[in-house]
């Protein structure tokens, strides 16, 4: 339940001019207020038990602590438990309530939730998996393996009031599980970690995998649930159609993935009305890959983004959507790097920075025609390749790779952030040690009440690091910053989107602390103090969380955090409102049933959208 500290002003709509920003020393100071606050909400890592004692109801443990965490002993593999540590998560995995069919509940009527406390305006968006398998007609079962496979599924949660929120959800690619229930078999295209029935021609999987699905482009709307797109969320992406009956803030709703196909929601409904890719937006952009995590200027609204052609000689595209006027503009082209599975990238006031870390297509992607997944196409990881930085200046006077920067190999997801101080460009982001944590995301590999994932618990772990980088100097070496340890990095991270391409102090994630098989906590890390206060109730499962800035806020952690948390314990989920100041629950919004374990969001309130 929402604490009895004093609950904060519900605010309304952001826009990043709507306060002086704040300058270096600003953002450095902390107010001797706050640091009371903290001192008293806060206890020791070390003090913290990983269960509950057996008299205590879990939901009512919280805890808000400074510091760092302490590791837990590694699990006994020969003991049978329930679920591991006692933290229930496979509900938000595989619901237990299904028979035949491993597909989550939706939510087409809007439905009100029970809330308590007071939450800002605006419409929360959620995108990830709605189910995992399916039956086909002939008596078979067709089931995704991996976390990022499964059949995609959308939320939305209307926070009409500080009291009242609506919420509805829709599967999202319907005709797809039709043609898969009547075939029994998947169809033509890549997955990440599916793998796939080899015998078809080379020559087409060649064409399914290396060109644009023009065929379901031009079909339309009645192509429109034929996709399976469910990693990112956009809402008022330039250069791209509205949605016919738009009438409110966000013109159009696209859900995105790794791969350059886009499909188009309606906004309120969450139905499919349509497809668009890459190629729509430019003829230059034919290859299959590109990030899921677009990224935005927060001033201009112009959408960035890279287009990949694999083959023999890989070609990544950089590319600017103007926000104006619609028009696609390639900015460079990278030639002397490796193809690479990359799922985000970069953005400062300047540049657009994208990183080709480890994670190299073999053969050029080549054995992607063989294996038709990501996974089985990226090479071995190789402790002696070098990761490399690639700045491209952004700037109409100046278009094209300005300098790129080698340093130790690591893999990454989710870039946080990155800005300039003078001729250096910096960049946050969480780094892997090697390629585990793919693996690691295989359904059975995160299920509490998996024997195989106990094997997997302490593998694939973060550690977020910050680098510096000499733009003035080409081939200079990428240098470290700071690194934080496992027990204190996150995944999933996010920041105040008033602070996106400028320096920032404050990041918040989801943490890894092997009390369960996936996360379990909230963390905000101050890059000043090196300090972390954690959010925590045992047995709760929280999905990444939508920073919402207070727009008559003066300081860089005014605002709060939203995220959608499974109650293991009662299989049920909630929308959980924490004041971002110091992580103290302000507000919740719980739902009846268990929403799947998700990828990303998108909160909006008015037309501003800042994508990253």
């Amino acid at each position: 339940m929402p604490s009895t500290a004093e609950t904060p002003r519900v605010f309304g709509r952001s826009h990043r001019h709507q306060k002086p920003m704040p300058n270096a020393g600003t953002i450095a100071r902390e107010s001797s207020t706050t640091k009371r606050r903290l001192s008293t909400l806060a206890r020791s890592f070390s003090a913290r038990k990983t269960s509950p004692p057996a008299d205590t109801d879990a939901t009512d443990i919280s805890t808000n602590t400074p510091g760092t965490t302490t590791a837990t002993k590694p699990v006994q593999i020969g003991i049978e438990r329930e679920s591991f540590g006692n933290w229930p998560n496979s509900e938000g995995l595989t619901p237990s309530d299904t028979l035949k069919f491993d597909i989550f509940h939706d939510e087409r009527t809007p439905i009100e939730l029970r809330v308590t406390g007071s939450i800002p305006d605006g419409v929360l968006y959620r995108t990830g998996p709605g189910g995992y398998q399916t039956e086909t007609t002939s008596g078979t079962t067709i089931s995704m393996s991996h976390w990022f496979d499964a059949f995609a599924q959308a939320h939305r949660f209307n926070l009409v009031s500080p009291t009242k929120v609506l919420y509805n959800s829709r599967h999202t690619c319907d005709d797809l599980l039709l043609e898969i229930r009547e075939t029994g078999h998947l169809p033509a295209g890549f997955s990440f970690g599916q793998r796939r029935d080899p015998c078809q021609s080379f020559f087409k999987k060649f064409v399914s995998l290396f060109e644009p699905r023009v065929d379901l482009v031009a079909g339309g709307a009645k192509n429109a649930s034929k996709v399976n797109c469910a990693v990112t969320i956009s809402t008022n992406y330039p250069g791209l159609p509205d949605a016919p009956n738009a009438s409110g803030a966000v013109k159009n709703l696209y859900n995105k993935t790794d791969a350059t196909t886009l499909q188009a929601l309606d906004p309120e409904t969450l139905e499919p009305i349509g497809i668009a890719n890459q190629a729509s937006l430019h003829p230059e952009l034919k290859g299959p890959c590109s990030a899921a995590h677009a990224r935005s200027d927060p001033l201009t609204g112009d959408m960035f983004n890279y287009n990949l052609t694999l083959g023999k000689h890989p070609q990544y595209k950089i590319f600017q959507v103007s926000k104006a006027t619609g028009k696609t503009t390639v900015l460079a082209t990278i030639t002397d790097a490796p193809g690479a599975y990359i799922h985000s990238f970069f953005l400062t006031p300047r540049y657009v920075v994208l990183c080709v870390w480890g994670a190299y297509y073999s053969m050029g992607g080549l054995k992607m025609l063989y294996h038709k997944n990501v996974i089985d196409a990226i090479d071995a990881w190789d402790p002696n390749k070098q990761t490399r930085w690639y700045v491209i200046d952004r700037t109409e006077a100046r278009r094209c790779v300005v300098s790129s920067h080698p340093c130790p190999p690591f893999f990454a997801f989710h870039s946080v952030n990155a800005w300039e101080e003078g001729g250096t460009v910096v960049a946050e982001v969480p780094v892997y040690d090697n390629l585990d944590v793919i693996k690691k995301f295989y359904v059975e590999n995160l299920k509490g009440d998996s024997r195989a994932a106990w094997t997997w618990a302490e593998k694939g772990r973060p550690k977020l690091t910050r680098w510096r980088m000499d733009t003035t100097v080409d081939g200079s070496k990428a240098e470290v910053v700071f690194e934080l340890d496992k027990d204190s990095s996150m995944e999933l991270p996010t920041m105040n989107p008033d602070f996106v391409t400028l320096p920032h102090r404050f990041t918040y994630g989801l943490l890894n602390r092997v009390k369960s098989t996936l996360l379990d906590g909230i963390v905000k890390f101050d890059s000043s103090t090196r300090t972390s206060l954690v959010w925590e109730v045992h047995g709760h499962t929280p999905s990444e969380c939508t920073f919402v800035p207070d727009p008559q806020g003066t300081e860089e952690d005014d605002g709060v955090l939203l995220s959608i948390v499974l109650d293991g314990f009662a299989k049920k989920s909630y929308l959980l409102v924490l004041r971002a100041k110091d992580l103290v629950e302000v507000a919740r919004a719980e739902l009846d049933t268990a929403v799947s374990f998700g990828f990303h969001g998108k909160h909006v309130n008015g037309e501003r959208s800042v994508e990253w």
